[in-house]
């Protein structure tokens, strides 16, 4: 356990040293501190957006779920490749063009102020909570296996977070993002390699796994999955290629830049997507007991298998890795959210504000006002945190779960349709968000499974 504790304390000190090396790079100006001033390369953008959409949840939730299930999960992160090859193909050098330091100013131009006020203060709410959620879920996970301090574990994550964010802006964001993307790529590989070793290769991988490898022991109609699997195209669009998620993109260098952004993006997720349920799929075989090692976790036992596995199979220091490439996972989307929370703050609140009562400031003045706002967003964030885990009653995932898919996933239909239709008129968003909230609600209390 010592040289867990080792790996983790060296990697939390990178992350700190990285914040401290690009501080300067995000001192010039707030669109330094936004997106990098637009100065940023292809391999930089696109090991940021790839981590975007790279949560803990892989290596805990879609491995209890690959243990179980078998491929099933994978078509999951189909959807998200899909969605960056439609960056590279249509969207991302359409997000790059812009010519926007946030995602809310492309909504201003898009759709007029109304809605840019609107969607502002929307999306910083939804940022809140589920920064929130994934940083007590981690914490939750974590203190489980290091018999550790929730609390504790909770403020050590959000504080170096929170330095980076704060001190070096989107430089020290992207960039952090970077070394984590190569810290899961070497947890990821390493691990993967020596579960299809211990199985005999990946032909008795499929063929020894318990139920059925393709579509799983508890599917009786497959065409439930593949139907699962056609409506993850769109929706993986709709989530991943609108006008606010799509920010990573505007802080390249040019187009051809975000294009390559987009194809690096894709490259990974499209490789991950084997390579990350390897070890849970070799587990099945090796250790069919391993949710029973961490029992403390209930009914979510079962998300502890690539843990299991990496204690059993792998040398030591291992598991400590394997807990960084956690913790990678979401302070990426932690840091990112920060970062953008105060350009959306400044630019699209904050400014106008000030626009209104014909008050001028410098843009020095505003860089300082932009990290005080990420300081205040990175303690809102561990407050809402550490709230959601005084809360031993209530399921914060599976109420996220329903928030997202019943609110803010309609919300998000405008975002992509303003890239697609140039002219549209102040009210489409609105009427586009209560047709969907409208839809939301009959899936959900009208048109259930029981009909």
């Amino acid at each position: 356990m010592f040289y867990d504790y080792l790996v983790i304390g060296i990697y939390f000190l990178l992350i700190l040293a990285i914040g401290i090396v690009f501080a300067r790079m995000a001192s010039k100006s707030t669109s330094d501190y936004f997106r990098g001033g637009g100065r940023m390369l292809w391999w930089m953008v696109g090991s940021t957006a790839f981590m975007a959409q790279f949560s803990a949840v892989t290596f805990t939730g879609a491995a209890g779920k690959a243990f179980a299930d078998g491929f099933a999960i994978s078509l999951v992160y189909i959807g998200n490749t899909f969605a960056y090859f439609m960056a590279w193909a249509f969207f991302a050098h359409r997000f790059r063009q812009m010519r926007v330091d946030t995602p809310t100013e492309g909504i201003k131009r898009r759709f007029g102020p109304g809605n840019e006020l609107f969607f502002s203060w929307a999306l910083i709410v939804f940022s809140f909570l589920n920064a929130g959620v994934w940083l007590n879920a981690l914490g939750v996970f974590t203190s489980a296996v290091f018999e550790a301090d929730i609390n504790a574990t909770i403020i050590t994550i959000g504080l170096t977070v929170l330095f980076v964010s704060v001190l070096s802006g989107a430089w020290g964001v992207v960039a952090s993002d970077f070394v984590q993307t190569l810290v899961v790529a070497v947890v990821s590989i390493a691990t993967a390699v020596v579960a299809l070793v211990m199985v005999d290769g990946p032909v008795n991988l499929v063929k020894n796994f318990p139920g059925g490898f393709l579509i799983g022991p508890n599917m009786n109609y497959p065409l439930i999955l593949f139907g699962t699997f056609i409506f993850f195209l769109p929706k993986q669009i709709i989530t991943m290629m609108n006008l606010h998620d799509s920010f990573r993109f505007l802080g390249a260098k040019d187009s051809k830049n975000a294009r390559k952004a987009a194809l690096l993006a894709m490259a990974l997720m499209g490789a991950g997507t084997i390579i990350w349920f390897i070890p849970p799929w070799a587990a099945a075989t090796l250790y069919p007991d391993a949710p029973l090692d961490y029992a403390q976790l209930g009914n979510k036992a079962a998300d502890a298998t690539y843990l299991v596995f990496a204690r059993n199979a792998m040398p030591i220091g291992t598991v400590g890795l394997l807990m960084a490439g956690l913790f990678a996972a979401s302070m990426s989307s932690m840091d990112s959210a920060l970062n953008k929370n105060a350009g959306i703050f400044i630019r699209s609140i904050y400014e106008p504000w000030l626009a209104k009562r014909h008050k001028q400031t410098n843009d020095r003045r505003m860089l300082r006002i932009s990290q005080l706002v990420s300081f205040i967003s990175g303690i809102g964030v561990i407050s809402v945190a550490l709230y959601f885990a005084s809360l031993k009653e209530l399921s914060l995932y599976e109420l996220m779960m329903r928030v997202s898919t019943m609110v803010q996933d309609p919300m998000m239909v405008p975002l992509l349709m303003g890239i697609l239709v140039k002219k549209t008129p102040q009210w489409a968003p609105w009427a586009t968000i209560v047709v969907g909230l409208i839809v939301s609600w009959l899936v959900d209390n009208v048109v259930t499974p029981e009909v």
